[in-house]
């Protein structure tokens, strides 16, 4: 028989590849095992990808989300010869590298990610993937446009969020070497750019900004898509358009394009090629609840493994008592922990791949029973 392994990484605690192999380490030799690197389109892209097509990290000196210096690195790649770079936004502008903070919301930009493009495109790639996860400025991409080109008429504020400073925004100057480039932004969320489910609205409370930031930067967005729809024709009052900070809205301005982000990140490792002959598959991801059917992985991979009859089981760190569409796809949903225990001891790495492990060995116990008594039972019938 024959498994396999493609888990998230479990934020804060393991990667992809770590709980694979902890999972596989539980099944027996009568297995054939194999594991998959798989993400989203956020954490652990980079590391999906080069697992299965190989390539180069180059690391890019770049604008700090606060300013200053930062080393921040991408990935270069080839598929059937077209060279590719993919770019993870929080390598560049990530909440890890920022305090979260009314301060930090107001004086961060996006300009860094922005210099990470053109250095890609100065690599000679005819592909941009560019993943919007995890990010931690709400500049409405205005930064990132500002490294690529576009001007902005600045009015009297002093902090340094651009999206704050700008009164108009300009893409006549916009480098030509974009014109060059496929630009894809691979987002799963739905947010527009401003409102009531805008950037500012629902993503700035847990950047730590004030409901008096908040608003300001909510008409700021709306200000600014305004003018851009009378200017250029281009609505950012769409979905997608308020990911990682209005960054999804910057980059349709860029020329680019918005793409679901495990989707993606599958078609680019020939995900569903791997699976498809598998006896069974393993997934998971830290928390499943009723959100993980928005395209979390273990959604994308479920759906992939229904069209070739594949049961899936999944394990996860915690999960909700309502996981809304998934029980549709999965044939189990098995929750990790052994007892009570506090979030800061369930994130631990050791015990968090000895648990999956622990976890695997159970799964792959029953499932080696039920063969066993369905071969016994059609032993019986032919006698």
């Amino acid at each position: 028989m024959k498994v396999v392994a493609a888990i998230d990484s479990f934020k804060g605690s393991a990667t992809s590849a770590e709980l694979n192999q902890a999972v596989l380490s539980g099944f027996s030799d009568q297995w054939e095992t194999r594991s998959i690197p798989i993400a989203d389109g956020g954490e652990g892209s980079m590391a999906a990808v080069i697992a299965a097509l190989g390539g180069n990290y180059e690391t890019v000196s770049v604008t700090a989300p606060l300013g200053g210096k930062l080393q921040a690195r991408m990935l270069v790649t080839k598929i059937k010869e077209e060279k590719i770079a993919l770019i993870e936004s929080a390598e560049v502008i990530g909440l890890q590298l920022v305090e979260p903070s009314d301060e930090t919301t107001r004086n961060s930009s996006s300009f860094g990610l922005g210099q990470m493009v053109l250095a890609a495109c100065r690599q000679g790639v005819k592909k941009i993937y560019l993943t919007l996860g995890g990010s931690g400025t709400s500049d409405g991409g205005v930064g990132f446009l500002l490294a690529l080109g576009a001007t902005i008429q600045r009015n009297e504020r002093m902090e340094n969020n651009p999206l704050l400073q700008a009164e108009s925004l300009a893409l006549s100057q916009l480098n030509p070497l974009l014109a060059q480039i496929d630009l894809f932004a691979l987002a799963d969320v739905t947010n527009p750019y401003f409102g009531n489910q805008g950037f500012a609205q629902v993503f700035g409370p847990q950047k730590g900004a004030s409901q008096e930031t908040i608003q300001q930067l909510d008409q700021q967005a709306k200000r600014l898509a305004e003018h851009i729809k009378r200017t250029t024709g281009i609505d950012l009052e769409v979905p997608g358009a308020g990911a990682a900070g209005g960054l999804g809205g910057a980059v349709r301005l860029a020329g680019g394009q918005l793409v679901p982000g495990f989707a993606t990140i599958a078609s680019l490792i020939g995900f569903e090629e791997k699976i498809k002959e598998a006896d069974l598959l393993i997934t998971g991801e830290g928390r499943i609840d009723g959100q993980t059917a928005g395209g979390k992985v273990p959604y994308g991979v479920a759906l992939l493994a229904h069209k070739h009859q594949v049961p899936v089981v999944a394990i996860c760190g915690s999960r909700s008592d309502d996981l809304g569409k998934l029980p549709q796809l999965l044939s189990a949903v098995f929750c990790i922990q052994q007892g009570p225990i506090s979030l800061t001891e369930a994130m631990e790495k050791k015990r968090t791949l000895v648990n999956a492990q622990q976890t695997a060995q159970a799964i792959a116990g029953f499932v080696e029973q039920w063969q066993k008594k369905t071969e016994s039972d059609a032993s019986n019938r032919t006698e």
